[in-house]
Order: structure tokens, then C-alpha cells, then sequence
């Protein structure tokens, strides 16, 4: 028997000691309609989401914080410090100057004096424009700044910085492989708390989550829900997967709680966004698997590997060359 556990409350303690709720809201909105963010957020605080994923590159934290200030506002009960919040800079802004500026602007944008959980969005550094817009070549992609996406050291060492002085209180990656991982690790004063990477049972991305835990590294999975985008190969699609929907019709479920049930069993923060009221509220009403569903879902998982988030072609840059997609 599958069964409804508030695991909605679970948290997790990073690396230095902060608390990170493990279930948080996606604040991306995909068609970036005036309203929807604010609507969506001021949702998602009234079911009880306690965790907003948001990010510089968005565009849409001044809604975020409008939200979040109006919800404290009529909410007795809650205060800033009840609600996590992660947000990320850009790839113009590593230079170390515009690390701050960035979380600085977010701050301001959000209206909070500081972020729980700081990351640097993707490991590549991209040329910027006096106006702090991405500097594009000739080919329509970002110019690479190929001193700080060798070396990210200056731009690590800016993040510490921003902890040291209580702007950030954990630091951490997003989209960061194993070698750059590494790579980090060898000369980070601060670990990363957290890498939050696309993790879904068409990309369960087992060898980097488990790596992750044994560095000390919190995964955090965006896209847990898939995409409605196909696999190339086959033309099929993680929601209409004929595996995954049998676990949901005898476990009485949706797909995208069975889906998020999934993520937190595996152990790691899972960040699922929607702008349907309905769906909002649903995505929080998480069942626990059971053993035989967990394996099933197990089973859709084993041998894949379906990567649907790869910017290559905005930034330039493929992060995963040559990568095979199983």
C-alpha cells in the first residue's frame, strides 16, 4: 500500500549546518506572463511551500518578492526566516564584482536583506556588455569567457565572501558535473552545499547524485517531472511512459506525485514548479512509496539517460559532448 505522509515538512541539513526544506517551488515561468509568477507564488505559500527556487536569470524575482511580501504581510504566523530561499547568477555576471551585484540585485528585487541558498547557475562564464546583458558573437551565442570557465576560483571566491559577510548563508552549483566538481572541491575554502541538477527517471543521473553524496554535496532536482519534450530515438515522453502511469493508477496518485515521491526517497531536494493552482497544491500532497512502487519506478529509470535541459545552443558551450542519450 502506497500512503500520504506529510514528508512535505522534511528538511535536510547541508554541509555547514543550514536547513534546507526538501521540497521546493520552481519560481521559472515558462511564457513569462505579467501576473503569473506572483500568482503562482502567493499559491504555493498558501498550500505551505516553505522553499522558492528562483533565479536572476528569471526575470520574474521582483514578483517572487511582492509575493512573499504580501503573503508575510496578511500571515501572522510566518516570517522571513520560515521561507528558504535559493536564487543563482548568471553566466555574464562571474567576475567577482557582479557576483555580489547579482545577489545584491536579487535581494533587492525579492526585498529581503539575504539568500539561504546562493548558487552560480552554470559552470560557464560568458562575456558581458556595459549593461550587464550577455555579450553575443557573431554565430547569435554568448561570447564564452574562457579565463573564469577554466578557472572559477575568482568567481568561488566571491560566493565565500558573500557567506562570510552573512549575505549568503550556504553557497553552492547548478548544472556542475563531476570533473568540475572536482575541480571546485580542490581549491574551495567553502565547499558547495548543494548541486541542483535535471534529475528525472529518464535522467536519474545516479554516478553524479551519488557522488554528490558522498562529497557532502546536496543534489537538488530540477525538471523532476520530466518534460513534454520526446526522446529523440523513440518519440516517448516521461508522462505518458506506460510503467510510470501504472505506478500512479494503483497507487492512486498523479504522476508528478509519484514522480516527486520518487526524488525524495532517492534522498536529494526536489523542486517542482506549475503555474495551475490545482496542480500546485497537488505537487505538495506527496505519498510515500512504498518499495514495490519505488522499484518500478527503478526499473522505467535503470539504463537511461535523456538529457532535455542543454543549452548549447544559447551559450555556445556543450557542457556534455558527445553525450550519448539512452
Amino acid at each position: 500500500m502506497t500512503t500520504l505522509t506529510p514528508v512535505f515538512t522534511r528538511t535536510y541539513t547541508l554541509n555547514n549546518g543550514v536547513a534546507i526544506p526538501a521540497v521546493g517551488f520552481g519560481t521559472f515561468a515558462n511564457d513569462g506572463a505579467k501576473g503569473e509568477t506572483y500568482r503562482a507564488v502567493t499559491k504555493a505559500l498558501e498550500v505551505g511551500y516553505r522553499h522558492l527556487d528562483c533565479a536572476w536569470f528569471y526575470d520574474n524575482e521582483d514578483e517572487v518578492g511582492d509575493a512573499l511580501h504580501d503573503f508575510l504581510s496578511k500571515t501572522p504566523s510566518a516570517s522571513r526566516q520560515d521561507v528558504f530561499i535559493c536564487t543563482k547568477v548568471w553566466n555574464q555576471l562571474h567576475a567577482p564584482a557582479d557576483v555580489r551585484w547579482s545577489l545584491e540585485d536579487s535581494c533587492a528585487k525579492l526585498r529581503v536583506n539575504y539568500i539561504d541558498l546562493f548558487l552560480v547557475h552554470w559552470p560557464i562564464a560568458a562575456e558581458r556588455n556595459p549593461d550587464r546583458t550577455p555579450r553575443i558573437g557573431a554565430d547569435g551565442k554568448y561570447v564564452t569567457d574562457r579565463a573564469l570557465t577554466d578557472n572559477p576560483e575568482p568567481t568561488w571566491r566571491a560566493m565565500e565572501a558573500l557567506v562570510d559577510e552573512g549575505k549568503a548563508r550556504a553557497i553552492g552549483v547548478s548544472n556542475w558535473t563531476i570533473p568540475r566538481l572536482e575541480q571546485l572541491l580542490g581549491f574551495a575554502r567553502i565547499p558547495p552545499a548543494v548541486n541542483q541538477v535535471e534529475i528525472h527517471p529518464f535522467l536519474p543521473n545516479t554516478e553524479l547524485v551519488d557522488f554528490c553524496f558522498a562529497k557532502g554535496i546536496m543534489p537538488a532536482a530540477y525538471s523532476p517531472l520530466g518534460s513534454q519534450s520526446q526522446v529523440p530515438s523513440t518519440g516517448e515522453t516521461v508522462r505518458e511512459n506506460k510503467g510510470l502511469k501504472e505506478v500512479a493508477r494503483r497507487s492512486g496518485h498523479s504522476l508528478a506525485q509519484v514522480l516527486i515521491a520518487w526524488g525524495l526517497r532517492r534522498g536529494y531536494v526536489v523542486l517542482p514548479k506549475s503555474s495551475t493552482p490545482e496542480r500546485i497544491e497537488s505537487n505538495f500532497r506527496i505519498p510515500g512509496l512504498n518499495g514495490e512502487d519505488f522499484a518500478a519506478v527503478e526499473e522505467v529509470a535503470k539504463g537511461r539517460h535523456v538529457r532535455f535541459v542543454n543549452m548549447k545552443d544559447t551559450f555556445g558551450y556543450d557542457l556534455w559532448p558527445g553525450e550519448a542519450q539512452i
